[in-house]
């Protein structure tokens, strides 16, 4: 039988703890584990087929970055929750996957995204925005959405039938040359982005623990920990 402490936990979302100030709390969307702590089964699973992908391509595997992978999960969260990509921006001209909300202004700056990158910048400050300084690698992304619930698969078939996003992964066209030495990613509900950078990550992610036979993540954080014992 659940004790007091395990049935409160069991009734709220995972939350974790970001040093800035005051210590504010940011939970996760229901069935997700909070941004930066673990790989989920399909985001582990994506991270394999792009290196496999890469090394049948003549290429090395790219490391996951910690903060790279923080911006992704925080993106396909946001995307899922406000979808940024369903409004006009400059120029009334819509907004595409890489938008982002002011959901959190705290840990990044709102944009719609249009099609002539007239706000790649923000683009390429959202890990030094998210990790508020830690991480100074420029990043870009690339985004896949599905009308349902998306896998690791049909995002990765999705970026190899689109030239400019088979580019980026394998470092072709413009971005020969790259050799990418980070990649994030975030894959939940109707949204899978990666984020690359030409800037190494000492930081890394391990998989999320599941029950068995579930495929929830199961998350315990120090601060959980501590409330269990």
């Amino acid at each position: 039988m659940l004790s007091k402490k395990r049935k409160f936990l069991s009734g709220v979302s995972v939350c974790i703890i970001l040093i800035a100030g005051l210590f504010p709390f940011y939970c996760a969307l229901a069935g997700a584990a909070s941004p930066g702590t673990c790989l989920s089964v399909e985001e582990a699973k994506l991270v394999q087929l792009v290196n496999q992908y890469r090394v049948a391509n003549g290429l090395q595997q790219i490391p996951v970055s910690y903060s790279l992978t923080l911006v992704g999960q925080w993106h396909v969260q946001d995307l899922n929750a406000n979808h940024p990509d369903t409004g006009t921006g400059y120029q009334d001209q819509a907004c595409n996957m890489h938008s982002w909300s002011a959901w959190h202004p705290e840990l990044w700056h709102a944009m719609c995204y249009t099609p002539d990158h007239h706000e790649k910048q923000e683009m390429w400050d959202k890990p030094r925005q998210i990790s508020q300084g830690a991480y100074q690698g420029t990043g870009y992304e690339i985004a896949y959405s599905s009308s349902g619930q998306v896998t690791a698969e049909a995002a990765l078939a999705g970026w190899q039938a689109s030239t400019p996003h088979r580019d980026v992964i394998l470092e072709q066209g413009i971005w020969n040359g790259k050799n990418w030495p980070a990649m994030g990613v975030g894959l939940y509900q109707h949204y899978a982005v990666i984020w690359f950078s030409e800037t190494a990550d000492p930081g890394s992610l391990a998989g999320c623990q599941t029950s068995s036979g579930s495929g929830n993540s199961k998350l315990l954080t120090p601060i959980m920990q501590l409330l269990l014992q």
